[in-house]
């Protein structure tokens, strides 16, 4: 079995160890799933790592956005809770929650793209693998 695949994807022509396309075709999701630090760091080791480090920097603007917006329901309820004129809520609120709904959409956006990139790459990877005569994927 050859040590290095080189075969066309998405992204260009790579070339990657047969462990390594192993690991994008079967294991890279599970990994990004339970450590995103180790994901990342094989990715990078593997030459792709602005993949991984954009998926990490959108999951982790995601994180923000929720946090942000228990913040301004925090906030409403508080303006609330005090009685404060509507035009209040009109005026701190509301736009904390335009800029909020701007930043989600985009980071979703973003998001499905890079999810999609690596999908098509982890494709690439097991056809690759399987152009290998012979080959079989690893027992899970």
């Amino acid at each position: 079995m050859p040590t290095r695949l080189e075969f066309s994807t998405p992204e260009g022509r790579m070339s990657l160890s047969v462990a390594d396309a192993q690991f994008m075709a079967y294991d890279a999701g599970e990994l990004a799933v339970k450590s995103m630090r180790e994901f990342v760091q094989r990715l990078r080791a593997m030459g792709i790592g602005q993949l991984a480090e954009t998926y990490a920097r959108l999951l982790a603007q995601n994180k923000v956005s929720i946090m942000e917006l228990r913040e301004v329901r925090e906030d409403a309820e508080a303006l609330l809770a005090s009685k404060e004129e509507g035009e209040t809520i009109v005026n701190v609120i509301t736009p904390r929650l335009d800029a909020l709904r701007e930043t989600i959409a985009r980071t979703q956006a973003e998001m499905r793209e890079s999810v999609e990139r690596l999908a098509a790459l982890s494709a690439a990877c097991e056809h690759a693998l399987h152009q290998i005569p012979g080959y079989r994927p690893p027992a899970r």
